[in-house]
């Protein structure tokens, strides 16, 4: 969460998204602040205004202000549905740390994987694998109806 928010500071993303269940970070000096059933989001008030991110939010495609690229969960949600195996693109920091993480399925990580090589902070690697653990636990939170 800390190397989001550097990248909200620096301008590198407008929204830093702190999902319902989640520790929230303090507030950078000069970013917006919206809650909403779904979690808190730290932004760039002049980048983002705050009805775009109640909309998208509200459709459940926060991927498109998050740098997760065009394809959402419902998407990705349909395709598993229709047989495809559940794989996720995720960007890593040198150390290890994780920095952004996006379901996909065996026709979309190419897709998702370009997005994430053109898009990712120097020096850190983009894998296509299993689910990482903190998405697995946003998935089981929200089929308990806490997401």
């Amino acid at each position: 969460m800390a190397i989001q928010q550097a990248q909200l500071i620096r301008g590198k993303r407008d929204v830093q998204m702190f999902p319902r269940g989640t520790v929230e970070l303090p507030k950078p000096s000069g970013m917006g602040r919206y809650e909403n059933s779904r979690g808190v989001f730290h932004f760039r008030p002049e980048a983002i205004h705050v009805g775009k991110i109640d909309a998208l939010s509200g459709e459940g495609r926060e991927n498109l202000f998050l740098n997760l690229g065009s394809i959402d969960k419902h998407e990705v949600a349909r395709r598993v549905l229709a047989g495809e195996s559940l794989l996720c693109v995720t960007e890593y920091t040198p150390d290890g740390i994780e920095v952004r993480s996006a379901a996909g399925t065996e026709t979309t990580v190419d897709e998702q994987r370009e997005y994430f090589e053109r898009t990712k902070e120097p020096g850190n690697t983009i894998v296509v694998g299993g689910m990482p653990e903190v998405i697995g636990a946003r998935l089981a939170e929200s089929n308990h109806g806490t997401a």
